[in-house]
């Protein structure tokens, strides 16, 4: 292909861009030689690099010839994602470096062999680890393997086997090694302390184990043994996983000091199970060995087995030398641990007084009277009310581990009892399971924080602005299909408060939908429960037919017949959690904003009645740099004057960038625990921002987005007005996921009907 013809052709693909000439020519020259479908190849790949970094795209074409004695066409896409990640993660050099020293390994990757790095296989393991643990887990890489409870912390690189899929198994065991330690509560357990220790928050283990004369040695049989409980556990478990480790990995493991005392449990860790009695005997009975090998062992047996071991061994080891672990079993940092108990501890402590908060502001105002004395008025005020506040688990309820379930919480302010919403007393019940207590300061600072609000909102003040801007910005990746990959840390997402306007907006639309709104708050009525029948039951509410003529049939075979001979009806509460999110862009002008907010406004009214959690937010923005999200209503927020007052400001805005805050609304509700999670998005058009966000790659980008929210178990739904919706919705949302509204006045009408629909 000529010189000028290829010109021609990058100037057309990088336009509106207009670089120098003299470097356009020098990066195409070495083309003039190659063929049309070498040339149209790495034309082919501009659009992708050029948008991301100018020098990278002429790093790529002056590398590109040579590049491809070594690698094929095929192979040069996936060469430049990893390219890309390179310039996203640690900047213009690494993918330089990458770009012209990384193509042997990159090739032995490709071939199914060599090291994989940590960025190749997070995105693969991340929802593996959080769909076993059921909690959001974090994993980083790090120089060392340890758990803080909170995060899992793994190599960078692994390139201990030959075969990259070996290597990757063994991240995977030690991913799923770590968060055994979580599951089976190494770190929690609550050894009994000496007079002479000082106990811990969280962690009296820490004190227990730094109180032996050899603390490193009384950590190492610990961690030893509980290593041990974890590997039977994870057999138990996880059989398959264990099965290919046992083969591929654990014969290539080697034990570096096989003539330390505690090398016959260690290498129990990795022995076969009908070898491990034999492995244990040299230190363990084999009444202390059977619960371990049997899976019934507990962390107080291993405390009770490193006091009496310490005891055996401490003698021999003054001058002791740490033991080496398998690099599976990972480090025992119980600092780390400790700091990330903290911190969670301090995390659900906010949500509960927000909660807290939330539920006395909810109350009425006579019993908010008696909880709040006149004579600390002033205390409340200033947030320092010193309240007489109590959260006890009713443990003589106790009986069983049932009972133990349903105990109620007691809360009692001022001597005022107070019942607790099942939302707040599930939070509750999960805060003790996690800690053992509640403190009392968060409860306090709950009571303190409702008795400010509560004196705030007697004189509000208007607000100057639509909107308050919360200093929260949070950076999200961007998915570009055209090198399947993310660009990394790409969006800046700004969120913000819709501040509430006083206007009439509510009023007139709860005075023209009357009729409309008492019927959906009848039909909603109907809802908060459901009923269904079921069959084969011990006893109910009548005769299950199929179940007597099978049972009647077993009796003349002489097979004793069953006695499930009923039907049951069985009512399930509702525990459901959405959050609706509006398109604000400027395309919602006149009678699409209007109905989107009456529609919200009919909603929230009907859903005061259900008794579903859900949450109301918008977004816009321009460009990357700037996209923006609305609050408008929590999902533990009241739906009281000030959230009706944030609807009633709803506004256009500018663009419509849907993947930042489709990845914010996942991160919401993540934090939520419901059966069912639904993500409701209302737009009138599809994505599109003032840069290059538009076409192909918005809707791309979106579509990954809504597909991230399915691997969180939330369920995306998309109301839409656009006439042209039916060219790429499916595409984007997959098949009855969205629906069309062609008439943007039957929003109101439609929208309960279609929330019933998703929700039953």
């Amino acid at each position: 292909m000529k010189l000028a013809k290829l010109t021609e052709r990058f100037y057309a693909l990088v336009a509106p861009d207009i670089p120098n000439e003299w470097d356009v020519e020098e990066v195409l020259e070495p083309f003039i030689d190659e063929s049309d479908h070498i040339c149209e190849a790495a034309l082919s790949h501009i659009p992708m690099i050029w948008p991301v970094s100018n020098s990278l795209c002429f790093d790529f074409l002056r590398l590109l010839p040579e590049t491809l004695k070594q690698l094929s066409l095929e192979q040069i896409p996936r060469w430049i994602s990893i390219t890309l990640d390179h310039y996203e993660t640690n900047g213009l050099r690494s993918a330089q470096r990458f770009m012209t020293d990384d193509i042997p390994n990159y090739l032995a990757q490709l071939g199914g062999s060599g090291g994989l790095s940590f960025d190749s296989i997070e995105k693969k393991l991340l929802p593996y680890i959080r769909g076993i643990a059921r909690k959001d887990l974090q994993i980083c890489y790090s120089r060392q393997i340890y758990t803080d409870t909170t995060s899992i912390y793994l190599p960078e690189k692994l390139s201990f086997f030959s075969e990259s899929s070996d290597n990757f198994l063994y991240y995977k065991l030690i991913l799923t090694f770590q968060w055994g330690f979580i599951h089976c509560g190494i770190f929690t357990v609550e050894p009994q302390l000496s007079e002479n220790q000082v106990p811990s928050e969280f962690l009296q283990l820490r004190h227990y184990l730094n109180g032996f004369d050899n603390p490193a040695l009384a950590r190492d049989i610990y961690h030893v043994l509980e290593s041990l409980r974890v590997r039977i556990f994870l057999e138990q478990e996880f059989p398959g996983l264990l099965r290919a480790s046992a083969k591929q990995i654990f014969p290539c493991l080697k034990q570096a000091n096989s003539n330390h005392p505690l090398a016959g449990i260690q290498h129990a860790v990795i022995a076969d199970k009908k070898d491990i009695l034999t492995t244990l005997s040299h230190l363990l009975t084999e009444k202390e060995a059977e619960p371990y090998i049997y899976g019934k062992a507990t962390a107080n047996n291993s405390v009770a087995l490193t006091a009496r071991l310490h005891k055996i061994l401490e003698p021999h080891h003054t001058n002791y030398l740490p033991f080496e672990r398998f690099s599976f079993q990972g480090h025992f940092r119980l600092n780390a641990v400790a700091a990330a108990r903290t911190a969670a501890k301090q995390k659900l402590g906010e949500q509960l007084i927000d909660l807290m908060t939330s539920h006395l502001l909810s109350l009425s105002r006579e019993k908010l009277l008696e909880i709040y004395k006149k004579d600390e008025k002033k205390n409340m005020a200033e947030g320092t009310a010193e309240s007489d506040v109590t959260m006890i688990m009713d443990s003589e309820l106790v009986r069983t581990a049932d009972q133990e379930k349903a105990a109620p919480l007691l809360v009692t302010i001022n001597n005022q009892e107070i019942t607790l919403p099942q939302e707040l007393a599930d939070f509750s019940k999960k805060f003790f399971d996690e800690f053992g207590q509640t403190p009392a300061r968060f409860l306090s600072a709950a009571v303190g924080k409702a008795g400010q609000k509560m004196l705030e909102t007697a004189s509000p003040e208007p607000p100057e602005e639509s909107f308050t801007v919360n200093r929260d910005v949070i950076v999200y990746d961007e998915w570009d299909y055209r090198r399947q990959g993310f660009r990394k840390n790409w969006c800046s997402l700004h969120c913000k408060e819709l501040s509430p306007v006083h206007s009439s907006f509510i009023k007139n639309t709860l005075e023209k939908y009357h009729g409309l709104s008492l019927r959906l708050r009848h039909q909603f009525e109907m809802l908060r429960s459901q009923e269904r029948f079921v069959r084969r039951q011990r006893e109910g509410d009548d005769i299950d037919f199929d179940s007597l003529v099978e049972s009647l049939s077993d009796s003349h075979a002489g097979i004793p017949p069953s006695d499930r001979l009923f039907i049951r009806l069985k009512r399930d509460s509702r525990d459901i959690a959405v959050l609706f999110l509006v398109d604000m862009s400027n395309s919602t002008a006149g009678w699409v904003n209007n109905a989107l907010k009456e529609s919200l406004v009919l909603m929230a009214e009907a859903m005061e009645v259900l008794g579903d959690r859900y949450g109301i937010y918008g977004f816009s923005g321009m460009r990357r740099s700037r996209c923006e999200f609305f609050h408008i209503k929590h999902l533990t927020e009241p739906f009281g004057a000030a959230v009706r007052q944030r609807i009633g400001s709803i506004a256009p805005g500018e663009y419509t960038r849907m993947g930042p805050a489709i990845r914010h609304s996942i991160e919401i509700l993540k934090d939520i625990d419901a059966k069912v999670r639904l993500l409701i998005t209302l737009s009138d058009g599809k994505p599109e921002d003032y840069d290059a966000y538009k076409g192909e790659y918005a809707i791309e980008d979106t579509r990954h987005a809504l597909l991230e929210a399915r691997i969180a178990d939330i369920h995306p739904f998309c109301i839409t007005i656009d006439h042209h919706a039916k060219e790429y919705m499916k595409h984007m949302h997959g098949p009855a996921n969205y629906i069309f509204i062609d008439d943007v006045r039957k929003l109101p009408l439609r929208m309960p009907e279609i929330y019933r629909t998703l929700t039953c």
